[in-house]
């Protein structure tokens, strides 16, 4: 939890200074570091990674775009076989971020 929680300020911290790729390099770690055993982390990669994603992909394109791209994989990967809880969390995350 602690590398997540160190990440993620690393995260904000770049975008405040207007380095955005650097910044999404780090939310997409964020979405490729998860902790399944770890619940409040699985809570926090989403509510608060998977957001501050989101709102980058406001200002910077890219950013959207690599979220758009991940949450098409999740869906194909889905169509193969039973998705697991924490697959289908994240694709809920990602579809209502998107929406927007």
């Amino acid at each position: 939890m602690e590398r997540l929680k160190e990440t993620y300020i690393r995260a904000c911290q770049l975008v405040v200074q207007g380095n955005y790729p650097d910044a999404l390099e780090a939310f997409v770690w964020l979405h490729d570091h998860p902790v399944p055993d770890e619940p409040i982390s699985e809570v926090f990669r989403r509510a608060c990674g998977f957001q501050a994603w989101g709102l980058l992909g406001t200002v910077y394109a890219p950013a959207r775009e690599r979220m758009q791209e991940i949450l098409s994989a999740k869906l194909a990967s889905m169509k193969t076989g039973m998705p697991d809880k924490a697959l289908a969390s994240d694709v809920v995350v990602m579809k209502s971020i998107l929406a927007k």
